[in-house]
């Protein structure tokens, strides 16, 4: 259905009741992004030429010929699914103001690690924006062609990151172009904000309207008409009329908006160029459009994940692959690593869902009813896998089962995952999700790290429910944990839940429990398998996936470094600059973190976290300051118990720090203190040496995980416990 725009906007009541299908247009935007950034990734950077050389044209994906994974971390997809989170953590919304988007990126950017390319300054166009945000330059100014020149402040960040923004104003493109230039706005300026402002109020008009001249032309309507990228459309879809054939559109795109004519590493108009051109030639073929882009070559997943955006949006999930399955090689698979690692691991629609969430609170809709009872899986969009894929890792599960997102047989109006599977005697169907983020081995040269924290965590258990159709042969079926080996950075050993016979048409219950691991063997992936003692075929549906939330630590001591060197462990998120085991005065076996300036984290645990008692050994050798971080949601929102030079303090930081608690202290350094935190709704209680010391009350920061701090120098750490508050009776 189309909608005539009022100067490119419709009313916010009249949005509500033509968008009926808001959440499903959602993850379609976001599954064509995600498609968009899969399929142009491993030929980023490459001229038409070279592309068509290798392959002719671009209409599969071509990760096994450049032996590099499909999933992959990326900045695309990493910005603009973090930095729309700027408009919940204000509370504010649609009216969020331009310097939060800056605060938004220094809680959750790790610098040289997390989402950004970090090129350098004046190189970077988004590390530079960074480094004046650390300097106290607030947004805009921080990303404004005035302190960082017309080159860099132009380059095509703006427009990669900014999809969201269109995502949560549906209907409303003069709203989503004006939170668009805000967000753009901390790292660019000039036709990069333009570029931005129209993509952002395309894809909020194609909620209601599927014409894409009509959807150009609303775009068009938020910018400058003397504008470059203005001048751009209207040349690119005057030579798309007469020409006829996109290759000959590519030879005047080239011509007069080649990178030749623009600098720095890579300019916004020739890529918006580009987005045209596909637009233009396959306004309703996601397909085509994709072809042409990537073919197109220069930044092909940037522009191949924008193009897909507006067009899962505009088509729908199921035009996505309507002629190629995009979707089930990936599994809906996401890998998010940011300075909180809640969602690292995480899929399409977990993400779509997150995004719809805040964009019904900018539209002043009620919010909907989470589904199948807070399910953390629940398959509740067509096509949506949550990230399970079969398991092809061993021979004997390989190439057992096929799966399919089907209306649940048993539950009207919801959906499942349907599992059709063959088993036998040396044959196992078997597939897996990934519960924390990895990489695969020979993806260890990565651009960008995979800090994040797992799901679960020891003593929580998942729980699998599943319902059969009638199977010719008796099937054991079991949930299995894979543990990360972190040392060696390799899956490790598995851990096997109960067996469950299936037969008849019935419903049952799966589980698994995270045993009590060292700090090294943090969870890593789910696995559901399937095997008979004879051959036999049948189909499983799994219905939902849960995880019950108690948890009960007990680690004596922090793990080892990943590969046995460096700085970072698996499931904890680092931004420190060293480390080290015991020194030679040490009587105990103290784990050291070091930060040399500035302040150093090392944390797990997730947002699914809100009461627990967290206590730990510490021994400050040189520092500040140093503690225990508690209720963590990123580098700028914590809860901190802390040892300075003269006291003990409760502290929040939420954009800055608040002193809760203070109580005067002599505690020498070199001399080991037991610490511990207690935090219960709103209230918080901590330890020292067994003396309760201070409490104070907090309404801010309700839920978030657990770790370290130490502020310009080194502390050891050791004998950690966390434990749920539900599991103290």
């Amino acid at each position: 259905m189309s909608k005539s725009f009022n100067n490119g906007m419709i009313g916010q009541t009249e949005s509500s009741r033509l968008i009926q299908n808001y959440e499903e247009q959602v993850y379609a935007g976001v599954l064509g992004k995600v498609v968009g950034v899969y399929l142009g990734r491993p030929f980023e950077g490459w001229s038409k030429q070279d592309i068509e050389q290798r392959w002719g044209c671009i209409d599969r994906y071509v990760h096994e010929d450049r032996q590099v994974p499909l999933v992959v971390a990326d900045d695309d997809i990493s910005g603009t699914l973090t930095f729309i989170r700027a408009l919940e953590d204000s509370g504010l919304f649609a009216e969020t103001p331009t310097p939060f988007f800056g605060q938004t990126w220094l809680n959750y950017l790790i610098e040289k690690q997390t989402i950004l390319w970090w090129g350098g300054l004046g190189h970077s166009t988004e590390h530079t924006a960074y480094l004046r945000l650390k300097q106290g330059i607030p947004a805009p100014r921080s990303g404004s062609a005035e302190l960082n020149g017309k080159v860099v402040a132009e380059q095509i960040g703006a427009q990669i990151f900014i999809d969201a923004f269109g995502l949560v104003a549906p209907g409303r493109p003069k709203l989503a172009a004006r939170l668009a230039r805000r967000a753009a706005s901390v790292s660019h300026d000039g036709e990069a904000l333009h570029a931005a402002a129209l993509l952002a109020a395309m894809i909020a008009a194609a909620f209601v309207e599927k014409d894409m001249d009509r959807l150009f032309d609303i775009g068009l309507a938020q910018i400058p008409e003397e504008s470059l990228i203005a001048a751009v459309h209207r040349d690119v879809r005057a030579w798309a009329r007469q020409d006829g054939d996109w290759r000959q559109t590519y030879e005047h795109i080239k011509e007069r908006y080649g990178y030749q004519r623009y600098g720095g590493n890579c300019h916004v108009i020739p890529n918006h160029a580009l987005m045209v051109m596909a637009w233009a030639y396959a306004p309703d073929d996601f397909h085509l459009a994709q072809l042409i882009v990537n073919t197109a070559g220069w930044d092909t997943d940037c522009n191949a994940a924008n193009v897909g955006s507006l067009m899962g949006v505009k088509v729908g999930a199921a035009a996505i692959n309507a002629k190629y399955d995009f979707q089930s090689p990936f599994g809906d698979r996401i890998l998010l690593p940011t300075a909180d690692g809640t969602r690292a691991a995480t899929d399409v629609l977990i993400e779509a869902l997150h995004i719809a969430r805040i964009g019904r609170n900018v539209m002043n809709w009620p919010t909907l009813p989470p589904a199948k009872d807070h399910a953390w899986h629940h398959f509740s969009m067509p096509g949506a896998q949550h990230g399970w894929l079969a398991d092809d890792r061993e021979f004997a599960a390989r190439g057992n089962l096929s799966l399919n997102n089907v209306a649940s047989p048993g539950n009207p109006g919801e959906r499942c995952l349907e599992i059709s599977f063959r088993t036998g005697p040396g044959r196992t169907a078997r597939l897996t999700t990934p519960l924390a983020p990895f990489a695969e081995k020979h993806d260890q040269g990565a651009v960008y790290s995979l800090n994040g924290t797992p799901k679960i965590y020891p003593g929580q258990i998942a729980v699998a429910t599943l319902r059969t159709d009638t199977l010719a042969a008796t099937v054991q079926a079991r949930l299995r944990l894979r543990l990360m080996d972190s040392e060696n950075q390799q899956l490790g050993e598995w851990i096997d839940g109960p067996s469950a016979t299936l037969s008849g048409k019935q419903l049952f219950s799966l589980q698994v429990q995270v045993p009590a691991q060292a700090a090294g063997q943090p969870a890593a992936a789910l696995a559901l398998e399937l095997s008979s003692a004879e051959p036999t075929t049948g189909k499983v549906f799994l219905e939902r996936v849960e995880v019950q939330k108690p948890f009960h630590i007990e680690w004596p001591k922090l793990p080892a470094a990943t590969g046995g060197k460096g700085h970072r462990s698996f499931g904890w998120i680092a931004d420190i600059d060293f480390r080290r085991n015991r020194f030679s005065e040490d009587t105990e076996d103290f784990h050291y973190l070091g930060k040399n300036q500035e302040r150093g984290f090392f944390i797990t645990g997730n947002r699914d976290w809100t009461d627990y008692v967290f206590a730990a050994r510490i021994k400050i050798h040189l520092a500040e300051r140093a503690g225990l971080v508690f209720r963590y949601q990123g580098l700028e929102r914590y809860l901190a118990f802390e040892i300075t030079r003269t006291s003990l303090r409760l502290v929040r930081r939420h954009y800055g720090e608040t002193v809760l608690a203070e109580t005067p202290c002599d505690c020498p350094f070199d001399l080991p203190a037991n610490l511990k935190i207690e935090c219960r709704g709103h209230e918080i209680k901590a330890w020292h040496d067994g003396e309760p010391v201070l409490q104070a009350t907090d309404t801010t920061l309700t839920c978030g995980g657990a770790g370290f701090m130490v502020d310009c120098g080194i502390a050891g750490f050791r004998d950690i416990s966390i434990i749920n508050q539900n599991s103290l009776g």
